[in-house]
């Protein structure tokens, strides 16, 4: 029930903000952009511990590491400077972590380092704001709100919402096609843990995003 709440407050928020962008424009134009890029993925307030076992597992210390994402955008452009997106993609949440881990004997604790990793599936509505329409080099700031659900069913994992702000640059190539450059940080707005699982996960990620727009 939770999963079609987040769903409906992101349609409400998009269709109210097009509602008053659209009331200054009277003709709207369409683009399709595909992002590329990489970041660096961790979590508040870590060491989390995830993975949960008979035996036992405690982790003692965890650091970032890179992770590809993807998406694909439809924009709907109501003047030179406002337009409103829709997107679908896939990311992940990696993190290298150090644990003591129980053999089986329930005494004996090992050391044992690893890489761990969460994919997920999302769904982003967002608003971009061109500060210099008039160049050919079009520097912008984007704010989006990503609904991401895991693409397997970790038993410790659930749906989450995030916002991810941007700061970027377009370069005109002709009148239909563009491409961008673009930093961002993503940090989760819900716990991405169970509700009953007595810690919180609340991943976060920053990087850089290369792009390709094509007017339609």
């Amino acid at each position: 029930m939770k999963n079609y709440i987040h769903i409906s407050i992101l349609l409400i928020l998009f269709t109210n903000a097009e509602i008053a962008i659209g009331q200054d424009s009277e003709q709207s134009k369409y683009s399709i952009q595909f992002n590329l890029g990489i970041s660096r993925t961790l979590h508040y307030n870590q060491p989390v511990n995830l993975f949960q076992s008979l035996e036992g597992s405690f982790p003692e210390e965890q650091k970032p590491r890179n992770s590809p994402n993807v998406n694909l955008s439809i924009y709907r452009d109501f003047n030179s400077k406002n337009s409103l997106k829709i997107g679908f993609g896939s990311s992940s949440y990696r993190f290298w972590e150090r644990a003591q881990s129980n053999v089986g004997d329930g005494i004996t604790f090992v050391t044992v380092e690893s890489v761990r990793r969460w994919s997920f599936y999302g769904l982003s509505l967002g608003y971009r704001f061109i500060l210099n329409p008039e160049r050919k080099v079009r520097l912008f700031v984007e704010n989006e709100f990503i609904y991401e659900i895991p693409t397997q069913n970790y038993a410790l994992l659930k749906s989450g919402l995030a916002i991810q702000p941007k700061i970027g640059g377009i370069l005109n190539l002709n009148d239909n096609w563009s491409i961008l450059v673009e930093g961002f940080f993503k940090s989760a707005l819900t716990m991405y843990s169970d509700k009953n699982f007595g810690e919180d996960y609340k991943p976060y990620a920053y990087g850089v995003q290369l792009g390709v727009n094509l007017r339609i």
